[in-house]
């Protein structure tokens, strides 16, 4: 019977625990609240937190990211125009290709024996075929 009542005064013991245990679980009247509160900052405020040299690193950066444009834009721009020059040059040169060419059929035609016989004909020349040679 001792052995019973050690394990049952143990029993007893674990229900006043357990009982002051629910009592701290239960909630109490005050809310739990943390114990930083974070705020938003305004943009100000966070450029205040940003140091002199990052500010410095950002504003070369957006200054380099804008000269790579402007001169890519000026770049283009460049090659545009010089496409257009070689474009009005490669134009030039056929034209003056197919002048050269018109101007040699002109003076093939103009230097054939038989036009110039006729034209010495029509002179009163008389022209001696065997000692006529034609040059180029």
């Amino acid at each position: 019977m001792a052995e019973l009542k050690a394990q049952n005064a143990s029993y007893e013991m674990e229900d006043e625990v357990s009982q002051e245990e629910q009592i701290d679980l239960q909630p109490s009247d005050t809310p739990n609240r943390p114990d930083v509160v974070v705020v938003p900052l305004s943009p100000t405020r966070k450029l205040e937190k940003i140091s002199r040299l990052e500010k410095f690193i950002i504003t070369i950066l957006i200054a380099a990211l804008i000269g790579l444009g402007l001169l890519t834009i000026s770049l283009r721009t460049t090659i545009s125009e010089v496409e257009q020059d070689v474009s009005n040059l490669q134009e030039n040169v056929s034209q003056k290709q197919a002048e050269v060419t018109r101007l040699q059929q002109e003076k093939n035609e103009l230097s054939k024996s038989e036009r110039i016989q006729k034209i010495a004909e029509d002179k009163g020349l008389s022209i001696d075929s065997d000692h006529l040679r034609k040059v180029k």
